[in-house]
């Protein structure tokens, strides 16, 4: 893993602080994120079910159809909620920084690079049609184009990865 000399390492809880789902920083204190995650995903899911009860989506019994939308979602916003409230520091086994991966460095260059090919042949498709006068449905320069894209960024990234 890759990391820069130049930028101070965060403090980090210590280890026997980390827990399997976190914490959560509030003031000076720190609860579980799964506690504070859980009441707020519930709250989100019944409101979903609420919503979709009073507009009619719950089906022809809104109160059951707004109970089952409750209960299918509680645990997508459970999880999502988690995700956004967590510290990444207080996570049992959490990489410290995974924005200074080597993949990460790989995407960067590979990213840039293609933007600098889809500049280029977007530049030199444009001159050329207008050179040639041709008259070509809109559709087809721009698949060209996301095809560039994408293609050189793939192949780039293949090469990073390839090399170590």
């Amino acid at each position: 893993m890759m990391t820069d000399p130049r930028i101070p390492e965060p403090a980090t809880p210590a280890v026997e602080d980390r827990t399997r789902w976190g914490r959560v920083k509030f003031g000076s204190g720190r609860l579980s994120a799964l506690a504070v995650a859980a009441p707020i995903g519930l709250v989100l899911a019944v409101g979903l079910g609420a919503v979709a009860a009073v507009a009619g989506a719950a089906g022809p019994r809104p109160l059951l159809g707004g109970i089952a939308m409750a209960a299918v979602t509680v645990w997508p916003f459970l999880g999502l909620v988690w995700a956004l409230i967590v510290d990444r520091q207080t996570l049992r086994g959490a990489t410290p920084n995974p924005e200074q991966s080597v993949e990460s460095a790989w995407y960067e260059r590979a990213a840039s690079g293609a933007f600098s090919d889809t500049l280029l042949i977007t530049g030199l498709g444009t001159a050329a049609l207008a050179v040639t006068g041709l008259d070509v449905p809109v559709l087809i320069p721009l698949i060209a184009v996301l095809l560039v894209s994408m293609g050189s960024f793939g192949i780039r990234y293949l090469v990073l990865q390839r090399r170590g």
